[in-house]
């Protein structure tokens, strides 16, 4: 009986299966290794960002590997060298799937010098401000949103008003959203976060005319950027219903 279950054992099966777990723990390692080595690099946009960890496979080439194995033999070679032997196979659904899921949900790494910073800029108001103060332009204000995360931004301003001036100049920075559906969903949440803050009517009022139309402006674009992803936007909770709730929240 143990005969005929070992005669029924697939091996070359089973190496294939040995090979794609060990490429996939690799390309993990590489990719968490690029995810640090971006945010070190202090990337401006979540495009550089991603483009850096998609890449993190990729080897510069050498001479040889332009030109040919180094053998007699060039033509053959040429022929049969791959470039990237990642993206040479087919990628499968699932697989897709969970690469888009972790690139979304971990848009910079939890190094521990990057935790460091984070806890200490939402240890306060005072804290998140220095650290606001310090960024220059309105686009690395918005890459630091990004990794602040809507869920901080709403602890941080739960029990505290927000400071005078700082609402407009976060609308200001979520102008360089991208038109995807997770920068949308993601400026979405933080402006519904954001309301949610200790006297939120108040500092409506103390808006000026510049920042009111910074936030129309914002809002504009979002409902722009709806056209064509309306399904994708949906599933995720983002309709124009929501953005008309929006509207009347800003009082736009």
């Amino acid at each position: 009986m143990a005969v005929a279950d070992k005669k029924d054992i697939d091996f070359t099966e089973l190496e294939r299966e040995l090979e794609a777990a060990i490429d996939q723990d690799t390309r993990y390692w590489l990719q968490n290794d690029a995810k640090i080595r971006a945010v070190n690099q202090r990337v401006a946009t979540y495009d550089e960002f991603r483009d850096i960890v998609k890449a993190a496979h990729l080897k510069p080439l050498k001479k040889k590997d332009i030109s040919g194995s180094g053998s007699n033999d060039s033509s053959s070679s040429r022929g049969s060298f791959v470039w990237n032997s990642i993206a040479s196979g087919k990628k499968k659904p699932a697989a897709e799937r969970q690469e888009k899921h972790d690139m979304e949900n971990d848009v910079y790494p939890r190094s521990a010098s990057n935790q460091v910073d984070l806890q200490r800029a939402l240890s306060s108001t005072s804290e998140f401000m220095q650290m606001w103060r310090s960024l220059d332009g309105s686009e690395r204000r918005y890459a630091a949103l990004q990794r602040v995360g809507t869920g901080a931004l709403g602890r941080l301003f739960s029990t505290t008003e927000i400071p005078v001036g700082l609402l407009g100049e976060i609308l200001e920075a979520a102008l360089h959203f991208r038109a995807s559906t997770h920068e949308i969903c993601f400026v979405v949440k933080m402006l519904e976060t954001l309301t949610k803050a200790k006297r939120f009517c108040l500092t409506l009022e103390f808006l000026s005319s510049g920042e009111k139309a910074t936030c129309k402006q914002l809002l504009s674009k979002l409902n722009n950027s709806l056209q064509g992803q309306q399904q994708d936007l949906a599933e995720r909770g983002v309709t124009e219903w929501t953005l008309r709730q929006l509207h009347n929240a800003y009082r736009v």
